[in-house]
C-alpha cells in the first residue's frame, strides 16, 4: 500500500505540474497574441506616419517653389524700380530745360 500512496502522490504531483505548466503557456500565448496586436498597431502607425511626413514634404516642396517665385518677382521689381528711377530722373532732366512762358 505504501507504493500505491508514493504512486498516488506521483501522479497528484504531476497534475499539478501539468495544470501549472498549462497555466504558464496559456499566459505565454496570451502574451504572445498581446505582442502581436501592440506590433500590428505600431505598424499601422509607422504607415500613417509615413504618409504625414510625404505630405508635410510636399507642402514644403511647393512653399520652396513659391519663395522661389516670389525672390525671382522680387529682384524683377527691384530692377524695374531701378529703371523707372533712372528714366524718371531722365523726364526731369529733360523737362527742367522748358520754360514755360506766363
Amino acid at each position: 500500500t505504501h507504493l500505491i500512496e508514493k504512486a498516488v502522490q506521483a501522479v497528484e504531483h504531476g497534475i499539478t505540474v501539468a495544470d501549472e505548466t498549462a497555466k504558464s503557456l496559456d499566459s505565454i500565448v496570451e502574451g504572445s497574441e498581446k505582442t502581436a496586436k501592440l506590433v500590428q498597431e505600431i505598424a499601422e502607425a509607422s504607415g500613417r506616419q509615413a504618409d504625414s511626413i510625404a505630405q508635410v514634404t510636399v507642402g514644403i516642396d511647393q512653399v520652396s517653389s513659391v519663395v522661389q517665385t516670389n525672390s525671382a518677382t522680387a529682384e524683377e521689381s527691384a530692377a524695374t524700380s531701378q529703371d523707372l528711377s533712372e528714366k524718371a530722373s531722365r523726364l526731369n532732366e529733360l523737362v527742367s530745360r522748358f520754360r514755360l512762358n506766363q
